[in-house]
């Protein structure tokens, strides 16, 4: 492994999200609470150029849109963002009579599908759920995933066989079998984090199979084998890692995102880089998933 880097000290509040952007050879990300979009990019010469949008309402996941732009989960559901206007165009309106629930993970399918999850903004009620938003336009409320209190993920396998999911107050990360059709069976707890292993946040996976998990509180990232044990670790120089992805040219470089949420003055002191975009170079070759496809 090469040295870990933050490249952008952005001192997000709840920095989320990252979704490399394959055509565009950039890594997106957001800023939950204080509601900005990042853009992170190299030019031809390596240069580093970086981009935000702020909106007016949170949000909390993107991923590419295939006919341009971006698809994004804001408090209110899922809308289209064209960033040339910044110009918001609803898609699916979710969940608005469910007091203090917001939208968080999110991810893209092998299949162009989006898929992603909600939580209880208080952290009380165990009254987030998951959807998937079909590339035919079609909303599916995810019952068999369950409800939890944070929701977190899903990520999927390089072959769509696998689904995984996160219970982040339970501590357990799951891993279920998906079909052709998206059917998921088989739900079963994949991961269990331990009294000193933080709450497991944001995932992805590599072309091997093995699941990078980030462990919120205790500033690490964590890869497990496909039977689910501890393979290798990552250390940050912050204690709230949130998600990680992997971009770049070869699709080597594993970006995390950080948060300086819920940190004391004392403690941001101590962490100063807390809230910034990391990056690390890595043996491992992640891979992205195509383009979310939507016919209205």
């Amino acid at each position: 492994m090469n040295n870990l880097t933050c490249i952008w000290d952005a001192k997000a509040e709840l920095g989320e999200g990252p979704v490399w952007h394959q055509e565009e050879q950039a890594l997106y990300w957001v800023d939950i609470t204080q509601s900005n979009l990042h853009r992170f990019r190299f030019d031809r010469e390596g240069n580093e150029y970086q981009h935000s949008w702020h909106f007016s309402e949170q949000l909390s996941s993107v991923v590419p849109a295939k006919q341009g732009g971006l698809l994004a989960t804001f408090n209110t559901g899922v809308f289209h963002i064209s960033l040339n206007t910044q110009k918001k165009t609803p898609i699916q309106l979710i969940e608005q009579d469910i007091t203090n629930n917001r939208f968080n993970d999110g991810c893209c399918d092998t299949q162009g599908n989006y898929w992603f999850g909600s939580m209880d903004e208080n952290q009380a009620n165990a009254t987030g759920s998951f959807y998937r938003l079909d590339n035919n336009g079609k909303l599916n409320n995810l019952e068999q995933l369950g409800q939890s209190t944070i929701t977190n993920g899903p990520t999927f396998s390089q072959d769509g066989k696998f689904i995984y999911f996160t219970d982040t107050l339970a501590k357990t990360v799951f891993q279920g079998c998906l079909d052709q059709d998206n059917n998921i069976t088989n739900v079963q707890p994949f991961v269990q984090f331990g009294d000193n292993d933080g709450h497991p946040d944001g995932m992805c996976l590599d072309t091997e199979g093995f699941l990078w998990v980030c462990h919120y509180g205790v500033g690490k990232v964590s890869r497990f084998n496909q039977q689910g044990n501890c393979v290798s670790t990552i250390d940050l120089p912050v204690p709230n890692v949130t998600k990680c992805c992997f971009g770049g040219k070869t699709l080597n470089t594993l970006f995390i995102t950080t948060a300086i949420n819920g940190m004391p003055k004392e403690q941001q002191a101590d962490y100063p880089l807390s809230g910034g975009l990391f990056s690390i170079d890595i043996e491992q070759q992640g891979f992205v998933y195509p383009a979310c496809t939507l016919s209205r």
